[in-house]
């Protein structure tokens, strides 16, 4: 009777091991998901961008994926923004003085700030691209692509 409950355990044990290590070794390279999941959220890479690295973080209800991405030039940089579509992280505040009526102050944190960020929001979907002109001249960008 021992030698059945061992076995049984040898068997939920092994069955255990198979259900962590078989997923994580059919997805060994998360890139292979994350950047059409980033392109599909409107990022638009093209043959002269190298994807360096990639994360996917799994979460419920909001995922997200990062990938760093370097450009060859500023000129494949600014390509790049334009084609997936983002635009300069800007903070907007409504302002009332003297309780007079309310305007809409914009500012600019790009222009105080050596990290660059650009966003584009849409439906569900949040796609962020940063880069620091400290680092590799600003040529190693870092994508954020998130569900909302």
């Amino acid at each position: 009777m021992l030698r059945i409950w061992l076995g049984c355990a040898v068997v939920i044990v092994g069955l255990v091991a198979a259900a962590i290590a078989v997923p994580r070794l059919a997805h060994r390279y998360p890139c292979d998901s994350v950047v059409p999941n980033a392109a599909d959220m409107g990022l638009r890479l093209s043959d002269t961008e190298q994807v360096v690295s990639c994360e996917h973080h799994a979460s419920f209800p909001d995922s997200s994926a990062r990938l760093v991405v370097r450009t060859a030039s500023p000129q494949t940089r600014t390509a790049l923004l334009q084609r997936s579509s983002v635009s300069e992280e800007l903070e907007r505040t409504m302002i009332s003085e003297n309780d007079g009526p309310f305007y809409e102050e914009v500012r600019r944190p790009n222009l105080e700030r050596s990290k660059q960020v650009y966003l584009s929001t849409t439906g569900d979907y949040q796609l962020s691209i940063s880069y620091d002109d400290g680092i590799e001249s600003g040529l190693l960008l870092t994508v954020w692509a998130m569900e909302m």
